[in-house]
């Protein structure tokens, strides 16, 4: 169709969507299926007699709360006469004003009682419904809902399995079958019925008595189908010019020969299951081995073609009958169906997994109900049960089925089949033309949940039969009101040849649908291809690091050409953009990106300190961990000192070789200050096991470690809170153990960087879903998704015609029952690539369809053996290579290749992988002590290992004065700044620390408000002793100088001697006098900085001359004169006592 008439078909469709009837309407990517949703709302809310009685459904959060917004946005707008901008906004500007005339009418006031509108996930509505009727619904008192539940699917099945160690139980006959198919190996079925469990709302319905017959009953209809498509390619008017052709070649072939079999063909061969050996026959007739048609130097007297002049007229004449057939590779499929008539063993098969799989779930019901958890199917099942029993609707769904007069149902396209039926039991009493309707809007091309258990058949199977005894109108809409006109020609172009040619419900498969473009032509709009050409022998490494390089390039031109450019790198894997991120980071820090949901929580290196911690202070005997801790950078052993602790010693434990003097001995001075101070703060810890919350114990001596600050940023402060919120989740469920604890972290990525401003980010493409961004680039096009392992168990839904869907299973077959004719399973696992591919090139299109001007595509490519370029199979690249290949080989013969091992690119190739890549850490120093006081006979002098976290506030201590907080927290920094030198020390980084100071304040004791509050004055303080010339001489580097220096003296008190520690907070030599500062924060002095001029600081510093004087005193024997001072790190001035 032309742009005009799509755009004409797309207008009329819409108008029509709007109607008091019910439909199912395709909407392609970009086509406004949001407003859409919003103007059918609106148009409802003008004629319900109360706002509940309209139900929309979505599936994500977010995607409910774009439709609340755009709701209630547009009742606003028109309650405020705001401008129309937009063409499209009229009519929604019309519908809103009739809902708020029906909103006036009957006093709903929606503007100020929002809550009236039900805009609701499919999920919580199923909770809903299971909490509106607990006894039906079978939940008693409402249990949790878990994300992950794979521990208690795991619990169930070993459960099940366990069974059959108990004497005389009825149940154990599928398990002891179960066992001896899969070689007595119980760790492989157990797993396999954990997995099964997890979608046990696809089959535990299909596992009655009946489950063998209508097992292969379901299997014969799918073989059945496909033996109908191939006999579409042969109808009777060829199969009867093939009749004399096969009984030739028969005539010359042995009996045990397959085409053998067509030496009495006479009559049309039926598209049956019992006529599976004569289609095998012609295939083999007409096939090679490879599923092409024969050539003319393949037909001879091995397939039945003697070379006499009666067998070569015979020999052309079948040439000429192969050309009236469209499709080898169609034909070809009949090869690979299962031959069902001996089907016994499979059938054994299915009924004891069958009832074994009940037994399982009956175990998971009674694991559910001890740990007060379950998951989203069995919400979804009760949900169910709530709305329909053994007598039929009850009282819940009649009252629903009075209350909810309009559903609508948003990306349809996702749908699962317990949700389908979800829908079915909510419309259960609707009739034709009784005033309630039903509104499914979605798009099958961008169906690519299958791991969800979302099928794109559902679609289109309630698109041709409706839902229950409720029929829906088809409606498409055309239009693409997102990508530029050259962005939206290539699409149609290319994916009307990647889709499949028809739609299949059992295969998955979407054809095609063509749309127009609406929005203008934009400078620089198109597709943009950019192949990575390697030798054939080039290093994988090597490839991703030329690939990222590139990548790189294209993101720095974008930046350049319009630094305000929106720009995304969609992958497949989160695992191709390893390699990017590792680029950037190494060599183009000024590139900032947000990676979302891209890099694993434990992948972090802050995170994976802090695990080790957990594990050594659960486990005094996990070596491994207890050395990490000990090089980890607060406390930073080095590797000689960490070989004298423990190289010698296998036997003993870490903590037990820390306590052994004359081993601490053996350490350097710097070694024994870091391994002391840890070892204190763990003793401490241990002392306090089991006394708190492990959250609490764990965050504790991590605090007092010092650890914040060998934190960089505020994204590893979110990080390593997001890791103790999961100790906190699992401890408070009972379930905490480092097992689990690992589990859970196999689910979590570390958060975006909150300093890049959203304009350059990763993601995979399937959280790309429903964004929109200018610049698209598309890396590793040519990488292969990851190889699963073939299940045990293979089952798939199969709805014949519109009756209900029935169960086809099949199991592995172990070596000793395989032989070479094709099983049902290997069928089912043909079936699932067939759906596997079908939905690649849907994610494909997903992803293309985000860009609005331009769309790079990037793929490496390189010579076969034959020196030939071609995709491999299974990927990307494949799937656009008849549209895309010429224009890559064209490149290819203008590149220079990546050189099998290239010099340039061999230093970089050991961190190409963002695992393997060291970030920026800070390992935090010993404080310096002059050397002069190391010499000092009448001193004990000890050396603290000083941090940003004070050693005197423990985390255990809280509800201490917000003041002294703040000045521990600003003495610390202030420290850290002398170490490191005030250049060092930007307003920006100053700034950046504020997430980690109000962590730390918060760890106090202090309220959030506090901690702010305190963060905020900290901050300040440090910037204005900064901008000071006071401060930044104090602070620059010296020779000779100290922060927070710790020293220990020998007193008497009553003639009993004391050990007295003194921390000086700054001293240094300058010009042959030893300077003393000691800090004072404005909130410690108590001082009003609104008016630093009215402060007498002479009077204030006084004050402190005894403590001064005592800091003096242990400089007596140095010999050099004292000056004292004191600074105040809010007004940045300095004043020094006489």
């Amino acid at each position: 169709m032309t742009t005009p008439d799509l755009l004409q078909q797309d207008a009329l469709n819409r108008e029509r969507a709007l109607a008091l009837s019910s439909f199912i309407v395709e909407a392609p990517a970009g086509a406004g299926k949001t407003e859409l949703l919003t103007q059918r709302y609106l148009g409802l809310l003008a004629v319900v007699n109360e706002p509940e009685e309209i139900v929309a459904i979505t599936f994500t959060n977010k995607a409910a709360a774009e439709m609340r917004g755009r709701v209630l946005g547009s009742l606003q707008d028109a309650a405020d006469a705001a401008p129309i901008t937009q063409p499209h906004k009229r009519r929604t500007r019309e519908l809103a004003l009739a809902a708020l005339g029906r909103s006036a009418l009957h006093h709903w006031d929606l503007l100020a009682q929002p809550g009236r509108l039900r805009i609701n996930t499919i999920d919580s509505l199923s909770s809903l419904l299971a909490r509106q009727m607990p006894l039906m619904s079978r939940f008693g008192s409402q249990p949790a809902l878990i994300d992950d539940a794979t521990a208690l699917y795991q619990e169930a099945a070993s459960r099940a399995v366990a069974m059959l160690e108990l004497e005389n139980t009825a149940g154990d006959a599928p398990i002891k079958a179960a066992l001896q198919y899969f070689d007595n190996d119980a760790g492989r079925l157990t797993q396999q019925l954990a997995t099964m469990l997890a979608k046990r709302d696809q089959w535990l319905q299909h596992t009655g008595q009946s489950v063998q017959d209508e097992a292969l009953a379901a299997l014969r209809y799918l073989v059945e189908l496909d033996i109908r498509s191939a006999a579409v390619l042969i109808p009777e008017s060829v199969q009867t010019k093939l009749m004399p052709i096969a009984r030739y070649a028969a005539s010359h072939l042995p009996c045990e020969h397959c085409v053998s079999l067509l030496l009495d063909w006479e009559t049309p061969i039926p598209a049956t299951l019992e006529a599976l050996p004569m289609w095998l026959a012609v295939c083999d007739l007409l096939l090679t081995k490879d599923g092409d048609f024969r050539r003319e130097k393949g037909i001879n007297i091995k397939n039945g073609f003697p070379a006499t002049e009666e067998g070569k007229t015979y020999k052309q004449t079948l040439l000429d009958v192969m050309t009236m057939i469209p499709d080898a590779t169609a034909l070809a499929t009949v090869r690979k169906l299962p031959d069902l008539r001996n089907s016994e063993e499979d059938g054994r098969m299915v009924g004891a997994l069958a009832s074994l799989l009940k037994l399982a779930a009956a175990h998971l019901i009674t694991v559910f109900q001890e740990s007060g958890e379950v998951d989203f199917v069995e919400v979804s099942q009760r949900a169910l049960q709530a709305l329909e029993d053994d007598t039929g609707p009850t009282d819940l769904a009649l009252r629903l089925d009075y209350r909810i007069q309009h559903l609508l149902v948003d990306e349809f396209q996702d749908t699962s089949p317990t949700q389908v039926a979800l829908l079915q039991k909510l419309t259960a009493g609707w009739q034709a033309q009784d005033g309630r309707t039903l509104f499914c809007v979605g798009d099958p091309m961008q169906s690519i949940y299958r791991f969800r258990k979302a099928d794109v058949g559902l679609f289109l199977q309630v698109a041709a039969f409706g839902i229950g005894h409720l029929s829906l109108e088809k409606l498409y809409l055309t239009r693409n009101n997102r990508s530029c006109p050259a962005v939206v020609d290539w699409i149609n172009h290319t994916f009307a040849k990647v889709f499949p040619l028809k739609d299949s419900v059992t295969r998955g498969a979407i054809s095609y649908r063509e749309f127009a473009a609406t929005r203008s032509s934009m400078e620089g709009e198109g597709i943009e291809i950019h192949p990575v050409i390697a030798d054939r022998d080039a290093d994988t490494e090597n490839i991703a690091l030329s690939e990222a390089q590139q990548i790189a390039d294209i993101i720095e031109r974008e930046h350049a050409e319009d630094a305000s450019r929106t720009i995304a790198v969609l992958v497949r894997a989160r695992s191709h953009l390893h390699a990017l991120v590792a680029e950037i980071r190494r060599n183009r820090p000024g590139l900032k990106f947000q990676a979302v949901e891209v890099e694993a929580l434990a992948d972090r290196q802050g995170v994976q300190d802090i695990l080790a911690l957990t594990r050594a202070l659960l486990h005094r005997a996990d070596r491994v961990n207890w050395l990490a801790i000990l090089r980890a950078p607060w406390c930073g052993l080095t590797l000689a000192d960490m070989h004298l602790l423990a190289a010698d010693d296998h036997r003993s434990t870490i903590w037990q070789l820390m306590h052994q003097a004359e081993r601490i001995a053996m350490l350097s001075q710097d070694g024994q200050t870091r391994l002391l101070h840890i070892r204190d703060i763990i003793a401490e810890a241990f002392a306090y096991q089991g006394r708190q919350s492990i959250r609490r114990w764990v965050e504790s001596v991590w605090l007092k470690l010092g650890a914040p600050a060998c934190l960089w940023d505020e994204g590893d402060v979110r990080d390593i809170q997001a890791f103790l919120d999961l100790i906190e989740k699992l401890d408070s469920a009972g379930r905490f153990d480092i097992t689990a604890l690992e589990a859970e972290m196999a689910h979590l990525y570390a958060a975006p960087d909150v300093h890049a401003d959203g304009c350059l980010q990763f993601m995979t493409i399937h959280k790309s879903k429903g964004l929109e961004f200018d610049t698209v680039i598309l890396p590793g096009l040519h990488r292969q998704p990851n190889n699963r392992d073939a299940p045990l168990l293979l089952w798939e839904e199969v709805a014949i015609d519109d009756a209900e869907p029935q169960l086809v299973a099949a199991a592995w077959r172990p070596k000793h029952l395989r032989d070479e004719n094709p099983s049902a399973y290997d069928y089912l696992q043909r079936l699932e690539q067939e759906r596997s591919h079908n939905e690649s090139a849907r994610v494909l299109y997903v992803a293309a369809t985000r860009a609005i001007r331009c769309l790079h595509l990037v793929a490496a490519v390189k010579p076969d053996s034959k020196n030939e370029i071609k995709p491999l199979a299974n990927t990307f690249l494949e799937l656009l290579w008849p549209n895309v290949g010429g224009e890559f080989l064209r490149q290819a013969e203008q590149t220079q290749s990546i050189e099998s091992h290239d010099p340039a690119l061999a230093e970089q190739v050991h961190a190409t992988d963002s695992i393997g890549f060291i970030p920026k850490l800070i390992r935090l120093q010993s404080p310096r002590i002059a050397e002069v006081l190391m010499h000092d006979a009448e001193l004990k002098v000890r050396v603290n290992y000083k941090t940003n976290t004070p050693d005197d506030e423990s985390p255990l201590q809280f509800g201490k004065r917000l003041d002294a907080s703040i000045g521990s927290l600003a003495h610390r920094y202030v420290e850290l700044i002398a170490k490191e030198g005030v250049d060092a020390w930007p307003v920006h980084r100053i700034e950046s620390l504020s997430s980690v100071m109000q962590y730390w304040l918060t760890a106090q004791g202090h309220s959030h408000e506090a901690s702010a509050q305190g963060a905020t004055l900290t901050i300040q303080a440090l910037i204005t002793t900064l901008n000071s010339q006071h401060g930044r001489w104090i602070l620059q580097k010296r020779d000779d100088n100290a922060a927070e220096l710790a020293i220990s003296s020998l007193g008497s008190n009553l003639d009993k001697q004391l050990l007295a520690t003194h921390i000086i907070d700054r001293t240094f030599v300058e010009d042959g006098q030893r300077w003393i500062i000691d800090y004072k924060s404005a909130a410690m002095a108590g001082m009003n900085t609104e008016n630093p001029d009215s402060l007498n600081l002479d009077s204030l510093a006084e004050q402190y001359r005894p403590q001064l004087e005592r800091y003096a005193a242990l400089f007596k024997n140095e010999g050099l004169p004292v000056r004292k001072a004191i600074f105040f790190l809010s007004l940045g001035r300095l004043v020094e006592l006489d």
